[in-house]
């Protein structure tokens, strides 16, 4: 089974570059949006180059250490779900486009069914995104 493989999710947010950054790497921002406030969220985050990461919800989370950090275009983690014995890596792209930014997620060193996972997983996360970046809170997040 090789780890060759990525998942890719692309969003456009009616926000910012800087609002989606602190969307991304504050702990407190990452606990309100990332999963659902049923599971019960915790996140921490020192987005400096070398500082860890990592959210935690009802015994499953992930956690990393920040790689790279361009603010407000460019973040890169490596990244290790809990009980996972291998690292990946996520880089995170903000572009400006209009009055909004688009955002690229890439989840690559995975393998095929991972991918498929992470990108349904992403894709799950980014939609409660657009509701904390308009109003703190985000939309279907119970």
């Amino acid at each position: 089974m090789g780890f060759d493989e990525s998942a890719r999710v692309e969003a456009h947010l009616e926000a910012t570059p800087e609002q989606v950054w602190q969307a991304l790497t504050d702990a407190g921002a990452l606990a309100a949006w990332y999963w659902p406030q049923s599971v019960r969220p915790a996140a921490t985050s020192d987005p400096v180059v070398g500082g860890r990461f990592g959210i935690y919800a009802d015994g499953m989370g992930f956690s990393g250490t920040y790689v790279e950090l361009d603010r407000p275009r460019r973040i890169v983690q490596v990244w290790r779900w809990t009980g996972d014995d291998r690292d990946s890596r996520v880089t995170i792209e903000l572009t400006p486009a209009g009055d909004g930014t688009d955002l690229v997620v890439v989840h690559d060193r995975i393998d095929a069914a991972t991918a498929v996972d992470y990108r349904a997983g992403w894709q799950s996360c980014l939609d409660r995104l657009p509701g904390y970046l308009a109003n703190g809170s985000p939309t279907g997040n119970r």
